[in-house]
Parts: structure tokens; C-alpha cells; sequence
């Protein structure tokens, strides 16, 4: 028998991510951010978009946090209910993996925000002329640039007070 030894020293074995250890991967995270969005932004509920896909309003809570990764054919499944190319949950993914978490941090609102946000995003979105409605998100969008969110629980800036 022929040795397997090629005489070239052996890597050590990288250990595997799990998600018990390493938490959710930021892409998965990205990807569930994209589909929560998306789902806000149609106004439907879980279980609506849940009923469209054809599983558990569950399985939508684990996908829009990351903690289940959503298989090729799920990604086109949400796709065609949400009325979104595939592409659309992979935009702003840069070549790094760390970048999703950058992207999109994590801004928790209450429930009585996330309320009025929905009213607001239903309001905007109901506008008939296509093209105001895409004046009005890209100045939200500039407005964003301009003057970031504050950090959950931080402080309020000097000038602010």
C-alpha cells in the first residue's frame, strides 16, 4: 500500500461554526433583515407571508432573525411573495462577511414605534405617483446619511440637549 503522508506538515483542523457557539452567521442575519423589511414594507404580518410561502409563522420568526439559513429554493419562494428579484436580499453585501452586521444594526424599536413606523412606511407607500414615493425614501435615505441613528441606550449628543 501506498503512504498518504505527502511529507508536508498537517494543518490543524478549523473547528465548525455552529450556531450555538458562534450565534447566527451575519449573512443569515443580513438575508432575514432584507425579508423582515420587505415584509414590513408589503405590510404583511408573519403569518401572512408565512401562509404565501406555505410554512410556519415560526419558521418566518427564525429566518428574519438568522438563527434558520434559507436554502436557494426558500430564497426564491420569498422572492415570488414578496414580489423581489432574488438579488434583492443580497444587496449591500460586500465581499466581507462582517459587513452585513455594519450594515444593519440591530435598532430595537417597541411595539408602539413599530406600529407608527408601519403606518408611516403604509402611508408612504400607498402614494399613487411612483415617482414621489421614490423622493420622499431617498430623502429619508439622505436624511439617514446625514444624521445616523443613535446607538440603542446611548447618550444623547451635546449638541442635542
Amino acid at each position: 500500500m501506498t503512504s498518504l503522508a505527502t511529507g508536508a506538515p498537517a494543518r490543524p483542523r478549523q473547528r465548525r461554526r455552529t450556531i450555538v457557539v458562534d450565534g447566527p452567521h451575519p449573512i443569515d442575519v443580513y438575508v432575514g433583515a432584507r425579508i423582515r423589511l420587505q415584509r414590513v414594507m408589503r405590510g404583511l404580518t408573519q403569518s401572512e407571508l408565512a401562509e404565501l410561502v406555505g410554512i410556519s409563522f415560526q419558521s418566518v420568526q427564525k429566518y428574519e432573525r438568522g438563527e434558520n439559513r434559507v436554502s436557494a429554493s426558500r430564497l426564491h419562494e420569498f422572492s415570488a411573495a414578496l414580489g423581489v428579484p432574488e438579488q434583492f436580499f443580497f444587496d449591500g453585501v460586500g465581499g466581507d462577511t462582517a459587513a452585513p452586521a455594519e450594515a444593519a444594526p440591530d435598532h430595537a424599536i417597541s411595539a408602539s414605534e413599530g406600529k407608527e413606523l408601519h403606518r408611516q412606511l403604509a402611508a408612504v407607500m400607498s402614494l399613487e405617483d411612483k415617482r414621489l414615493r421614490g423622493l420622499i425614501l431617498q430623502l429619508l435615505k439622505l436624511l439617514t446619511e446625514l444624521h445616523p441613528p443613535r446607538p440603542a441606550g446611548g447618550a444623547t449628543p451635546p449638541d442635542e440637549t
